[in-house]
């Protein structure tokens, strides 16, 4: 028996929020055809995922909200149900949206309890939504997994460190732990001044007894992976480090890699995998997720070597990596940048100036803070 967890079901797929919209739940049976292909699961044992139920949400999302969303997928149309962030091109409303979020939300929990029955790994790519709001969804998000995967790790672990490297700030995870100090949230994001959701700037640091507990590092539009990882190591990974956490949540959003179309990052597949091996360092047991990711030949491939690295697979790994650099180098790909590589050039100028500002800025912040606290703030110095 594998130590080895990954969930997956071809209902996935209804999670659909329409054809035109752009998470397609497609990359997630793709990204599951692609391990198949290259023999992943004569190493990880593949488990059926079971939904969540209702009870399983009460801490997650107020009781009006789990009631409108549930009537809204059955077909009725209460007149507030726009307040509750439905009815927008980012949230539409689709039948079975109850049933759907409760599946990737349960395969998110599945993986938390497969973690705290002994598993040193949990996979859910379906999961990973970390917009969704304690009385809302927002950003393609009406259940937020993530936060039920921590709180349900909170049952057997003291510290649960959440690391988020999708493009977009993890607003609805920061959210929930914001004066809580067992949960430290990380993300590396776009700025908020450029990309939804419009918040994780550097002075969010939590509240109360969890200041100090939420870390973000927002950089600008067109920084390059050199920067990005800098930025990642220097800040976000030594705070990891000195949290000393005793189990960690992966968030995996792919729509941080240059080809996203949602995102304007310069960082191509081997800066963000690099971030995911720094994690995997700390030999801690994780729950891994899925999250954006709008680029349906890049996703699977990301996502892919990142379960083998976080796996310690020996699989025909240079294959994958030729696909991805064949994509990340055909001029194809970048129909925008044609004519127009010298205003690409100076903007990352300025974005990777940005961000060496930025670091200064964190540091400053996190010494600030952590002058009372002079365990962890040796322990950051160590790491320097």
């Amino acid at each position: 028996m594998s130590t080895i967890s990954f969930f997956y079901t071809d209902k996935f797929q209804n999670y659909n929020l329409g054809l035109n919209h752009p998470l397609q739940p497609i990359r997630i049976k793709r990204t599951y055809d692609l391990l198949n292909e290259l023999g992943t699961w004569e190493s990880i044992d593949v488990h059926n995922p079971a939904p969540c139920t209702r009870e399983d949400m009460k801490d997650i999302h107020s009781d009006e909200y789990l009631s409108f969303t549930e009537m809204l997928s059955n077909g009725q149309r209460p007149p507030s149900y726009r307040h509750y962030g439905f009815g927008t091109p980012d949230n539409p409303v689709f039948p079975g949206m109850w049933e759907s979020s409760l599946l990737y939300s349960g395969a998110s929990k599945n993986a938390a309890e497969a973690v705290i029955d002994g598993q040193r790994l949990a996979i859910n790519i379906s999961g990973g939504l970390h917009h969704a709001h304690f009385n809302g969804a927002s950003g393609f998000c009406i259940f937020n997994d993530c936060v039920l995967a921590i709180k349900t790790l909170l049952k057997k672990f003291q510290k649960v460190a959440y690391v988020d490297i999708d493009v977009h700030h993890g607003d609805g995870v920061q959210e929930a732990f914001y004066k809580n100090p067992q949960v430290l949230t990380i993300s590396i994001h776009e700025t908020g001044k450029t990309l939804f959701p419009g918040t994780g700037f550097t002075e969010e640091i939590g509240a109360g007894v969890g200041r100090g507990y939420a870390v973000n590092l927002p950089l600008w539009p067109y920084t390059d992976g050199e920067t990005w990882l800098h930025v990642w190591k220097e800040i976000g990974f030594k705070r990891l480090q000195a949290f000393s956490p005793d189990v960690v949540v992966l968030q995996m959003g792919a729509d941080a890699h240059i080809l996203d179309p949602l995102g304007h990052m310069n960082i191509t597949g081997s800066y963000w995998l690099e971030a995911i091996r720094d994690v995997k360092t700390l030999e801690l047991p994780m729950v891994a997720l899925g999250g954006g990711g709008y680029n349906q030949t890049v996703v699977p491939l990301l996502w892919s070597m990142a379960i083998m690295e976080l796996a310690d697979l020996q699989l025909p790994y240079d294959g994958l990596w030729n696909k991805l650099e064949q994509e990340e180098s055909n001029p194809l790909n970048y129909p925008t940048l044609i004519g127009n590589e010298d205003i690409q050039q100076d903007a990352t100028k300025y974005a990777n100036s940005y961000a060496m500002h930025m670091v200064k800025e964190c540091q400053g912040i996190l010494r600030q803070w952590l002058s009372g606290n002079d365990r962890i703030l040796d322990k950051i110095e160590m790491n320097h």
